[in-house]
């Protein structure tokens, strides 16, 4: 277990910024940020706090999505020009591997991927990074995965130096969204945590991100009384995630996931969230998994308590259909209950079975066949 990221998390985390920075040795940070961090003005605070330290920056924002390849090489030539010597990243995914790709560039001197896709090693002693997520958020901008297109590369090294969790960066997320990220870190997490060959530290990181995204999604579901400062809740989760994937290979439930949105029918976070029980369920048939801890996961010590053991992978199984059943409720259909809801089609599904198969871990095509019906129809493995 190795996690070099260093947490600011709560009201005004952000306000650390510069102490942390000139910790470093850093004078001049670039700060980057996507779209919706320049629309909902959450860039704001961290200049503030720049400004009060008087630190001086770099500042490009509406980071786009599209054409990633022009984007970080702009920014290079940014970074050089303004003669910056660190990166602070604001916003979600696409916009943090941009961010971890500019810095390879900056670091390096390579201009491109493929010497890193050829094995080329990461230095460990790269530019400063600082990631500042967003309530939508995957949990990979914690972990050492850089994702462009197709191209995958992972190393420790680049996994974030900084990350700060302050609610003014958070924002006002809708249900949808706060479910989406709940989902993505409660499969992130449960997977790690039931690996058979998980360190204990590891799985402290995964037991807690799946014990808040569960208690985020119950609270969604309307189980219970709303925590005021929900979004918040649900970027500590994905953000444990993150850190707990590190960069260990993906899960299964992952890979399943990733090529069931590669339709563009349903979100990786949504397909991942259905996908988790039956890829469980198909596990723990097979003997892979023990499946009694999965439900103090995923409820209180009395549901655990009051279930006879050999009824406890079954009753976990049960409250992940049905608490996707309530969330479909609660948000009119947003949130699907099975991958028919998405509109997918069977031949669909034999295409993503055979996609997620091509990875590593991601089982074989005929039993990723049988997962994925079973989530299409919503139908438990055993019936």
């Amino acid at each position: 277990f190795e996690c070099p990221v260093k947490t600011h998390c709560g009201d005004r985390a952000l306000d650390h910024i510069p102490f942390e920075m000139r910790a470093m040795d850093v004078t001049k940070p670039l700060l980057i940020g996507d779209e919706p961090a320049t629309r909902e003005k959450r860039l704001s605070a961290v200049l503030s706090a720049c400004r009060d330290a008087e630190m001086t920056l770099g500042v490009v924002e509406n980071i786009p999505h599209a054409n990633p390849e022009d984007t970080v090489r702009q920014l290079a030539a940014i970074y050089r020009d303004k003669d910056c010597d660190a990166i602070i990243a604001v916003g979600q995914g696409p916009c943090i591997d941009v961010a971890k790709w500019l810095n390879l560039i900056v670091s390096t001197g390579q201009e491109t991927l493929a010497p890193f896709v050829e094995e080329q090693s990461i230095p460990r002693a790269i530019k400063p990074l600082a990631v500042i997520p967003s309530a939508n958020s995957d949990g990979n901008e914690l972990s050492g995965y850089l994702q462009i297109g197709d191209v995958t590369i992972k190393s420790v090294n680049l996994m974030p130096q900084l990350l700060f969790i302050d609610p003014r960066a958070i924002g006002q997320p809708g249900d949808v969204t706060m479910a989406e990220t709940a989902l993505i870190a409660l499969a992130n997490g449960v997977e790690t945590c039931l690996k058979m060959d998980a360190n204990p530290m590891t799985a402290i990181y995964a037991r807690t991100a799946a014990r808040q995204a569960a208690d985020a999604l119950h609270q969604l579901a309307g189980r219970g009384d709303r925590d005021d400062r929900l979004g918040l809740m649900v970027a500590h989760a994905a953000a444990l995630g993150g850190c707990a994937i590190g960069c260990d290979p993906f899960s299964h439930t992952h890979h399943l996931g990733c090529a069931i949105a590669d339709t563009g029918k349903i979100s990786v976070a949504q397909a991942m969230g259905i996908v988790l029980s039956y890829t469980l369920e198909h596990r723990a048939m097979n003997g892979v998994i023990e499946t009694d801890a999965l439900l103090s996961l995923l409820g209180d010590g009395d549901r655990y308590a009051r279930t006879p053991e050999s009824q406890r992978g079954p009753a976990a199984f049960y409250l992940l259909r049905n608490l996707l059943n309530q969330l479909f409720d609660i948000t009119d259909g947003q949130i699907r209950r099975t991958l028919q809801d998405s509109g997918l089609t069977l031949q669909e599904l034999k295409d993503a079975a055979a996609q997620a198969a091509a990875k590593e871990g991601g089982g074989d095509p005929s039993a990723n066949e049988t997962i994925l019906t079973h989530a299409w129809e919503g139908r438990p493995l055993d019936q």
